[in-house]
């Protein structure tokens, strides 16, 4: 970028500015050194890792810099040979631990701020370095007596070594004979040697060895004999030591060095990461926004303000300088490469003209440096391949040159530079000479700009220049607003009409006598005078038509807004729904053990048993079972968030009663969508407790909804343990998910309630389940003919009448009164918690967790099921394995009903549960062997437990009823 822009703009107090939210010295020498870049795929990620980390900032926290230094000249002593000392590796050591928390701070972002994840990459693991360093060195830097057993050993022959000097020294002191001899009672270090101060005329009456003498010679200090040898024996380990103690950093030097590029590339990413966590932090506290970049296209800003004055104001708030005092920041709206190309600006001095020119090379160079801006979102930005300003700052010039000599040397460089990517601006276009010749000058400048078809803009104080914006195409005016009443300007910025310097006015205003003032009109030549009717009136129509522009566009931008906060809502609810229905799967898929989150706990514990009758869950938490609701385990739906949140949304939405209607329709069909999406998901939350009451007080006969044609169906075994139940309906007997099971007050269907059906009498009898049994086809023994024609009969069959769906209806028990219950009450009593019994209603076996005699009730587990039953409903599982009875001695056909076909289907009292009727059907025929009556008996118990786990399609099950 041009150098001259760069510093006539200020872009140094923008770095400075940056550096100063920069978290250690890397980052700062970044920053103080950015410039801006040319290339789209460049500066497109650098906006999205700055908007990325102004996330992370907002949701998280910056990035953790603490013990980061600039390390690079420590690095370069930390080689073999290179004097490194300890706090040389002190110091790299604490950057590498700065760097690891930065490392993982990155990796435990949120997977959607990818870019700042894959930075982690960059930031090699020194755990190994870091170790090796402390183990070494201490945070001060001195070598640590622990590093080896030498250094260990060396340093306490030196600290017993110093003791005996001391224990010498102080004796000569405590000896009164010697204490005369000295000129103070103290002992003195010279070099490493401990010495007496003694007086001059003394010298020789204390033998030892003399080192100096005081500047006046009055005192000569003497290491007496007694201490010659200790001392010399202290040297000597002091220098041992210090060998030890090079011979340990030179080890840490090599370790270090290994792998000096590799730190060296940390280093880099971590001044990366720091420069991005500064950009973030300034954007997020200025609430700055990304603008929109293209290679070519128009550039438009909204409320665009000068980065350098939102600055200042915020230091005049923080130092508490009155609100009165305060320079305000007016925002200003500028667009370019739209509907014209140049923009010539005027209006009265000090109205802000220069600062509009500054203001917008300063954003522009903001964003192609990787920066957010200061403007309202979605403002757009060309990416220019140059910025060129001219501006007319008395102390940005030459002294050597004119004000007009000084604007032609830059402009003349400029025209020599620019092409169609880049962006001129013109600060007082042909001032500083003859205003005629001056306008035809910047005529002139004016059509090179547009022959080159760049960007620019110009201000300038001639009305012939306000004049050629009417008169060229691609060209328009602008003004800077002043107000007359209080002679002040405004500093807004308004397109599409040209400015007038109000000098008249303003003298007027401040006093100039009347006469004078009326002179000047007068003095005013008549082509001026219609010249400012014609723009007076061209402007009140521009002025209508670009407010009505401005308005359509924030209410475009405001509709965009409500559009995208409406997505990233509809979008979350989405997420909760496929997490809500996720963990509706999940219920299903839970076994005994599983870990489970509970919130009201705070903790994680393991699942032992799900009591649906209860709607509670028994979860082991830390060696305690705790029994908690089973709308714990669901997650979280934040839905009172999200009803706050669409609050201020529709609120927001009112606020726009009065904009565009497009705009309106727009927010009203988010509105009703979103609300609509929070209705589904509440509704799905009151479904899913009514569809799990439901299941809890289903029982084997009771008539329900199911999703299946023909939408009604009995049940006739419930399997809690596999999530399956078997129903019968006017189709058929099938096996179905419990997810299947009401429908229309389940979480699971959406189907419409089943058509009215006329009653359909119950069929309990034998004969009845036969007769329909035979009526479908026959028993499954029949051979194909039989089946063949059973098919055709059915085929030719009229179809049955609709029926009406039947009340639910208990479920029948079995009379604790007969004889059979009461024995198999007698025996289920007996049993022990663990042991297996047979629940009749179900036909499935269980496991027993305890009995209350008193009431008649047990709880029995199956699977993580817990379920609490009638002791009626009970019975034993007896041993099956054949044994010798009168029965087996009557011989064939013992068991054998009077006038019962071989093929007829046998009923439940024949078949029996596992109990006396099946114990009977085990029992081997005589005649076989002991080997032969076993292996019958496996077959048999094989063939019935496939019957009750897979029930065949021509087969009729059991009654559904728990009753003998």
């Amino acid at each position: 970028m041009d150098s001259f822009t760069l510093n006539k703009v200020e872009f140094d107090a923008v770095r400075h500015i940056l550096a100063g939210y920069c978290s250690c010295s890397l980052g700062k020498t970044v920053a103080m050194h950015i410039t801006p870049s040319r290339t789209p795929a460049t500066i497109e990620l650098w906006l999205n890792q700055v908007s990325q980390m102004v996330a992370a900032v907002r949701d998280v926290s910056p990035p953790p810099f603490g013990g980061v230094t600039d390390i690079t000249a420590h690095l370069e002593r930390a080689r073999p040979g290179g004097g490194a000392d300890g706090n040389d590796f002190a110091t790299i050591a604490s950057t590498l631990e700065g760097a690891h928390n930065v490392r993982t701070y990155l990796e435990r972002l949120d997977e959607r701020l990818d870019l700042l994840r894959e930075l982690a990459g960059g930031i090699g693991n020194f755990e190994g370095e870091v170790r090796a360093i402390h183990s070494t060195v201490d945070s001060d830097g001195r070598v640590r007596d622990e590093a080896s057993q030498r250094l260990a050993d060396i340093r306490q022959q030196i600290a017993q070594t110093t003791q005996h000097i001391h224990d010498v020294i102080y004796g000569y002191l405590r000896d009164p004979e010697v204490s005369r001899l000295l000129q103070n009672p103290t002992v003195t270090l010279h070099g490493d040697r401990y010495v007496l101060p003694v007086k001059a005329e003394n010298r020789g009456r204390l033998s030892g060895v003399v080192h100096r003498a005081s500047n006046t010679g009055a005192t000569v200090f003497v290491e007496p004999n007694a201490s010659v040898e200790l001392n010399n024996r202290l040297a000597d380990l002091c220098e041992d030591e210090r060998r030890e103690v090079q011979r340990l950093l030179s080890q840490l030097a090599l370790r270090v060095s290994a792998r000096d590029e590799e730190i060296a590339a940390a280093l880099r990413h971590l001044a990366q990461v720091d420069l991005l966590s500064a950009k973030a932090q300034y954007a997020y506290q200025f609430d700055m926004t990304c603008p929109e970049m293209a290679e070519r296209g128009p550039l438009q800003l909204t409320q665009a303000r000068h980065p350098l004055l939102v600055d200042q104001a915020h230091r005049q708030e923080k130092s508490g300088v009155a609100p009165d005092r305060r320079h305000p920041v007016v925002p200003i709206d500028v667009r370019l490469g739209s509907d014209f190309d140049l923009l010539v600006i005027t209006g009265s001095n000090t109205g802000g003209k220069t600062v509009t020119l500054k203001t917008v090379a300063m954003l522009a160079l903001m964003a192609q440096s990787g920066m957010h801006i200061p403007v309202q979102r979605g403002s757009k930005l060309p990416i220019f391949r140059d910025i060129f300003i001219d501006v007319g700052d008395e102390q940005s010039l030459q002294q050597s040159l004119s004000t007009f000599g000084a604007h032609i040397k830059r402009i003349r460089y400029i025209l020599g530079k620019i092409d169609r990517n880049c962006l001129v601006l013109l600060d007082e276009l042909g001032s500083g000479t003859d205003p005629d010749e001056g306008a035809a000058i910047g005529q002139a400048i004016l059509d090179e700009l547009r022959g080159v078809g760049c960007l620019g803009m110009a201000t300038t104080h001639l009305s012939a220049l306000k004049a050629y914006a009417y008169n060229h195409e691609r060209v328009d005016n602008a003004s800077v607003e002043f107000d007359v009443e209080t002679l002040s300007p405004t500093y807004r910025l308004q397109i599409g009409t040209p400015g007038e310097s109000h000098a008249i006015a303003v003298a007027q205003r401040l006093g100039m006598p009347k006469r004078i003032t009326s002179a000047s009109r007068k003095h005013m030549g008549e082509q001026h005078k219609q010249f400012r009717r014609a723009i007076q009136a061209t402007s009140v129509a521009r002025q209508s038509a670009e407010q009505a522009r401005s308005e359509a566009l924030e209410t475009q931008l405001e509709a965009q807004t409500q559009l995208e906060a409406y997505q990233s809502k509809l979008a979350d609810l989405h997420r909760l729904r496929e997490e809500f229905e996720t963990w509706l799967a999940s219920l299903n898929e839970l076994k005994k053990g599983d870990e489970v989150m509970v919130p009201s706990l705070k903790k994680t514990g393991h699942l032992v048993r799900l009591e649906l009758h209860r709607q509670i869950a028994v979860v082991d938490a830390d060696s305690v079972q705790v029994e908690v609701p089973l709308r714990e385990l669901m997650p979280d739906l934040g839905q009172h968030d999200v009803r706050e949140q669409i609050s201020a949304m529709r609120k927001q939405i009112l606020d726009q009663a009065g904009q565009t209607q497009a705009a309106m329709a727009e927010a009203r069909r988010l509105q009703e969508e979103y609300q609509r999406s929070l209705h589904q998901q509440q509704e799905r939350g009151r479904q899913f407790d009514n569809w799990l009451s439901a299941i809890a007080r289903l029982k084997v006969g009771d008539e329900v909804s199911i999703a299946k044609k023909p939408g009604r169906a009995r049940v006739l075994m419930l399997d809690l343990g596999g999530l399956r139940a078997t129903v019968e309906s006017e189709l058929g007997q099938e096996v179905i998910s419990l997810q299947d099971l009401f429908p229309q007050t389940g979480p699971f269907a959406h189907l419409p309630p089943p058509s009215a059906r006329p009653e359909r009498p119950p069929r309990r009898g034998h004969e009845q389940r036969g007769q329909r049994r035979d009526d479908r086809g026959g028993d499954r023994r029949q051979g194909p003919e039989q089946r063949g024609q059973a098919a055709q009969r059915d085929h030719h069959r009229p179809p049955r009448e609709p029926r009406e769906p039947q009340p639910d209806r208990p479920m029948e028990r079995r009379s604790p009164e007969t004889h059979s219950a009461q024995a198999s009450r007698e025996a289920v009593l007996a049993l022990k918690p663990g042991q297996q019994v047979y629940v009749v209603p179900f036909h499935k076996r269980a496991t027993l967790i305890r009995i209350n005699a008193e009431k008649e009730l047990a709880v029995v587990q199956s699977g993580i099921f817990e379920m609490e039953l009638p002791l009626a409903d009970l019975e034993p599982v007896k041993d099956l394995r054949p044994e010798k009875s009168e029965r087996h001695e009557k011989g064939p056909g013992r068991d054998k009903a009077p006038g019962r076909d071989k093929n007829a289907p046998r009923t439940r009292d024949e078949r029996g549960g596992p109990g006396e009727g099946r114990a009977h059907e085990a029992t081997a025929p005589q005649g076989k062997t002991p080997d032969e009556q076993q292996e019958s008996v496996q077959k048999e118990q094989g063939q019935l437990a496939e019957d009750n786990e897979h029930p065949r399609e021509d087969e009729t099950l059991p009654p559904a009823t728990g009753g003998e």
